[in-house]
C-alpha cells in the first residue's frame, strides 16, 4: 500500500510539473498568440516563421522562442 501511494505522489509531482511548464510558456508569449511548431534552431524557427508570413498563412507578428522543458529546441508562436 504505501508503493502505491509513493507511486501515485511521483505521479501527480510529474503531471502537476509538465503542466506549469507548458503555462509558463505560453503566458510567457501574449493573448492571441497560437503555437505552430517546435524547431532544432533559432534559425530554422525564423525561417519557418518568415515562409509562413510571406505565404499569408498567418501575420507578420510571429515569435520563437526557447522551449523551456528541452533546451535546443524553439517553438514558432504566430498570429493570425
Amino acid at each position: 500500500m504505501r508503493r502505491r501511494i509513493t507511486t501515485l505522489a511521483v505521479t501527480a509531482v510529474a503531471a502537476a510539473t509538465m503542466v506549469l511548464g507548458t503555462a509558463s510558456t505560453a503566458s510567457a508569449v501574449g493573448l492571441g498568440y497560437t503555437l505552430r511548431g517546435h524547431y532544432e534552431s533559432q534559425a530554422a524557427c525564423q525561417a519557418a516563421g518568415a515562409a509562413g508570413a510571406a505565404a499569408h498563412i498567418w501575420s507578420p507578428l510571429y515569435i520563437c522562442n526557447p522551449y523551456a522543458a528541452k533546451p535546443g529546441v524553439y517553438e514558432l508562436w504566430v498570429r493570425f
